[in-house]
């Protein structure tokens, strides 16, 4: 009985995110398991199970199906013989999993940053963002989760020319703690379009440690094969624990990256990284002091950019963040910006 009010619960908390297709999908077909222990009547049972059982076989075919890549959105690993995203990333719909993450934040006050009460209803809606323009689309998340990321068989998110032939380079995007997720990769790419530039996202531990052995082989392999494919302007970005270690790796990668683009996140202990840097930061960030990440675009003579968020200051402020980030790709490029050119990202 206790499962089945859980169940109940679970499909209220998803239906209310609201859920995509697939959550609502599997959170049916958990009450209908659950609710399956309750008649009396064996046949009743039988037929509850089947109807779960069978819901979700739909559901996981659907997203199999459908979820394989969004509309310009790619996603695969650099292994041998892989073609396409694993089945793993295709099982759920990141945004059930991303924005009942952000609301269970706001309840249990696990994160005390002032950007999280605005979080799962700004999630929503850069979701809704990404499904219009993409579809349906993988997610890293869960393979980041079961320790799957590993040098030479990363999740790694594309969208753009990535070969160099169409476009003005190459964004590689570190992501942070908690885990690779394609939505912050989906909208720093707008804004790296925006300027000309494709975006790829390789993925790491869920604690996006890229300063360790593991991280830094995943990234250099990641810049070797941009260059195989013809990518000459690489940008590296890193959000977060991401932006900790693109100032930590930067240092080592000398010829190798054009600039560094640092968002809610730098390390007092890196050294200059030689080539020009555009920093932002929340200015009450409460996971990663702004008057660190201050220090130290003063110390590279970088820009800095001061945001009246906190540590999600990418997504609440997603207009002035992402302005910014295009305006520094233009400024990269060997292309002058249009007559008509927007200096912020969408809404």
């Amino acid at each position: 009985m206790l499962f089945f009010v859980a169940a109940v619960v679970f499909l209220l908390v998803v239906a209310a995110a609201p859920a995509s297709m697939s959550g609502f999908g599997y959170a049916v077909s958990l009450v209908l398991f659950a609710g399956a222990g309750l008649p009396k009547d064996a046949r009743a049972r039988r037929r509850l199970l089947a109807a779960s059982f069978a819901l979700s076989g739909i559901t996981v075919s659907a997203r199999m199906g459908f979820a394989a890549n969004g509309r310009t959105l790619t996603m695969g690993t650099p292994a041998p013989g892989a073609t396409s995203s694993r089945w793993i990333d295709r099982v759920i719909d990141e945004q059930d999993l991303a924005i009942n993450g952000a609301r269970a934040l706001l309840w249990t006050s696990f994160v005390h940053d002032p950007d999280v009460p605005a979080l799962p209803a700004v999630m929503r809606g850069a979701y809704a963002r990404m499904r219009d323009a993409e579809g349906a689309t993988p997610s890293p998340v869960l393979a980041t989760y079961s320790g799957l990321e590993a040098p030479g068989a990363d999740d790694t998110v594309e969208l753009g020319d990535v070969s160099g032939s169409a476009s003005e380079g190459v964004v590689v995007f570190l992501h942070g703690y908690a885990g690779s997720f394609t939505l912050p990769c989906w909208v720093l790419s707008r804004a790296a379009l925006d300027a000309g530039f494709a975006t790829v996202c390789p993925s790491t531990r869920w604690v996006g440690d890229w300063w360790t052995s593991d991280g830094e082989a995943t990234l250099r392999e990641t810049l070797a094969g941009l260059r195989r494919r013809g990518a000459s302007r690489i940008v590296l970005a890193g959000l977060s624990n991401g932006a900790i270690g693109a100032t930590l790796l930067a240092p080592k990668l000398h010829g190798s990256i054009d600039s560094l683009i640092l968002i809610s996140g730098a390390s007092p202990e890196a050294e200059a990284p030689g080539v020009p840097v555009l920093a932002i930061q929340g200015a009450h960030d409460a996971q990663i002091s702004a008057s660190v990440v201050r220090a130290y675009a003063g110390r590279v003579r970088g820009r800095y950019l001061s945001l009246d968020a906190g540590h999600f200051a990418m997504l609440v402020r997603e207009r002035e963040a992402m302005g910014a980030v295009t305006s520094f790709l233009r400024s990269r490029s060997a292309v002058p910006a249009p007559a008509n050119a927007r200096t912020a990202a969408r809404p």
